[in-house]
């Protein structure tokens, strides 16, 4: 059934199954019984107005279909509905006065109202539309709504909406969508902000305040210090349920003041994603970790009495190699200190000569802020790069991770094993009244030190395959050598004592042992007079570096090498660092005689274009020439200055031509 023209319509197919016979039917339209709304033929179905049917055949009509009218009338509107984008984008990206969006069910919810609004409207303006043009008599506006109002439970099947079941209500409805929009379907629940008691920026603001105290209150406090403010300030007073509710919708505000600003940090703020490096070397990250590992000493108290105590831990700094997490370098000591971040350093440098042959610097070395105005330089030194963490944020650093790392796949396995931290859920803690019963058996400092060594041992062993397949494909640019000079420089031991230059060079006594070191450099015979700082590597003495006090010279030292004085004892090697010495005696001595040339030649030059210093120079400094005479060339300038005083005298004698003498000159002889 459907409603055609405002009249609910029964089809052919409908009417002739059990309800009236073909003939039948025929013959009541043929007499003007029924009316025959649409005509068949040629694929058309017919259809008849259920109303022209005499009682009897409308009876039997609504029997056999009893909801055929709300069908019907539903069927109208439905097939006019269609989905409003336009609705749905505006619900979807409406943002409600505190900030919240609409939840999904109301987006649906009210583009449903919206799509069902439109469909009445567009049946509403056809059937004014063509009863205008037909000239008949309009449907009733209180007719058509209670149609409508009635098709609504029918639509919800397909479109589940909020309208109004009254026609009188749906009506006003349509004339609120015609004049707000879409707005005018969203529920004052959430627009209506009147009846809200913190309900001013004023308000909003003290309970803030209260909620972000760093002593973390709770609710019921937090209301109580509210409600003085409220009794002063004349404003309604809240509840500990309201504050709960205002302490999840300020979370974001008031974390930092609750749990500090790391907490914020790591929680709150947006972190960056990052990809390791593609090849080791590139990136270095250090820090300092107390080993979650517990030993035994024994000190005297003040007493003298002996006390042992099992609580103690040793600190790791670690230089991680990010590429795969291999600890390139480490050291361990009794607490985190620039001196143990330069051994940490130390050893990483000493690694990579183990695994390449040669000292190597990170291309950019990582750490956090902890003494970064001394150790500035020495990170500058192994890195091509220096860029310090952020503070308070342990998420910046790979290596954080890396020590959760190493408690959770060696530490924990250990029976003197401490735990997680303090902060970490008692049941993952170790058992400490077991731990109270094997105190005695936990290992001193050296043998918890023995502990982390192998430990390190075994993480550089698991991780050396891959590492070293990485370094294959370091490029060139990237492979940053550490010279000998530098090593020494930042990580070498002083011996104590300040040395002078010898005829054997520098004999600087270390470990105990006096050693004798010498330079190949030639200028380094020029500073004869100089105090030496000599700098060396405990586990390499070949090569030694020598500093002045003023440190702004340094030259490498090696040491002597031992002739034997017996030709028959003589080794492979010993004529070639004979001939070495031989060729670095004869070049000083080629430099030193060519250096007194210049300046005999250059003061010579000075007394024969300065007249004041003839005769008085030769006097008084006796210079001598090159084949070591200096009477000779005295007696050759006095020689030569009486030979230019004879010239004068005879140029003065020769007689001068004037007009009128007649006088032969030989000018050939002259």
């Amino acid at each position: 059934m459907e409603i055609i023209n405002g009249e609910i319509c029964i089809s052919h197919t409908e009417l002739t199954g059990r309800i009236i016979t073909t003939a039948n039917l025929k013959k009541q339209v043929q007499r003007g019984k029924v009316k025959q709304v649409v005509k068949g033929g040629n694929g058309r179905q017919a259809w008849y107005a259920v109303k022209s049917f005499a009682m009897k055949w409308q009876t039997e009509i609504y029997k056999r279909y009893p909801d055929a009218q709300e069908q019907a009338e539903s069927k109208e509107f439905l097939d006019t509905i269609q989905p409003d984008g336009a609705a749905l984008n505006f619900f979807e990206t409406y943002t409600l006065a505190d900030g919240r969006n609409l939840p999904a069910g109301k987006v649906l919810e009210y583009s449903a109202n919206a799509a069902i609004m439109n469909a009445f409207r567009a049946c509403w303006d056809a059937h004014v539309s063509k009863r205008q043009r037909s000239g008949k008599k309009v449907l009733a506006a209180k007719e058509f709504w209670a149609r409508a109002a009635a098709s609504l439970p029918r639509l919800a099947d397909r479109w589940p909406h909020s309208l109004p079941g009254s026609a009188r209500r749906l009506q006003m409805k349509m004339a609120e969508y015609v004049e707000q929009g879409y707005a005018c379907f969203i529920s004052g629940k959430y627009l209506n902000g009147n009846a809200a008691k913190v309900a001013d920026e004023d308000r909003e603001q003290v309970l803030t305040a209260l909620l972000a105290h760093h002593n973390n209150l709770p609710d019921t406090l937090v209301a109580e210090g509210y409600n003085r403010f409220a009794d002063a300030k004349g404003w309604p007073k809240i509840t500990a349920k309201t504050v709960g509710v205002w302490r999840e919708k300020l979370g974001t505000v008031i974390r930092a003041g609750r749990l500090g600003v790391s907490n914020f940090r790591n929680n709150v703020t947006m972190q960056v994603k990052r990809s390791r490096p593609s090849t080791p070397l590139l990136m270095w990250s250090l820090d300092g970790w107390t080993v979650e590992l517990l030993y035994q000493t024994t000190k005297q108290d003040k007493k003298g009495h002996n006390v042992t105590t099992y609580t103690n831990r040793l600190t790791l700094v670690v230089v991680l190699d990010v590429f795969n997490n291999y600890p390139i370098g480490y050291a361990v000591g009794t607490h985190e200190s620039p001196a143990l971040i330069k051994e940490a350093l130390r050893n990483a440098a000493k690694h990579t000569a183990e695994l390449t042959g040669q000292m190597l610097r990170a291309n950019q070395i990582q750490s956090d802020r902890y003494a970064i105005k001394t150790m500035q330089d020495l990170y500058a030194v192994m890195g091509g790069k220096v860029t310090p963490a952020q503070a308070h944020n342990a998420k910046a650093k790979p290596v954080e991770s890396y020590f959760n790392y190493l408690n959770t796949n060696y530490c924990i396995r250990c029976n003197n094993w401490s735990g997680f931290g303090i902060t970490t859920d008692p049941k993952r803690q170790p058992n400490s009244d077991a731990l109270n019963r094997i105190r005695h058996q936990f290992p001193d400092e050296a043998g918890l030190r023995a502990q982390i060594d192998e430990m390190m041992r075994l993480e550089r062993m698991g991780k050396h395959e891959a590492f070293m397949a990485g370094l294959d494909m370091l490029r060139p640019e990237h492979r940053l050598p550490l010279s000998r000079e530098s090593y020494l420089l930042n990580f070498g031991a002083e011996t104590g004592f300040k040395n002078v230059l010898e005829g054997c060079g520098l004999r600087p006594t270390i470990l105990g042992v006096k050693r004798d070191y010498d330079c190949f450099d030639l200028d380094f015979r020029d500073h004869a007079a100089e105090r030496w700082t000599v700098l060396y590597d405990p586990d390499d003495l070949h090569t030694v570096l020598a500093v002045n006090e003023a440190g702004t010279r340094r030259y490498m030292m090696e040491e002597k090498y031992v002739q034997p004085m017996a030709l028959a004892d003589r080794r492979p090697g010993d004529a070639e660092q004979l001939q070495r010495v031989r060729d670095f005696n004869k070049e000083l001595e080629a430099r030193t005689a060519e250096r007194m040339g210049e300046a005999y030649r250059r003061t010579e030059e000075i007394i024969a274009g300065t007249p004041a210093l003839r005769g008085s120079i030769e006097d008084r400094l006796l210079i001598t020439d090159s084949r070591g005479q200096h009477k000779d060339r005295r007696s050759e300038k006095r020689l030569t200055a009486a030979d230019i005083k004879e010239l004068e005298v005879e140029a003065v004698e020769v007689p001068i031509a004037q007009p009128g003498d007649d006088y032969d000159f030989d000018y050939n002889n002259f």
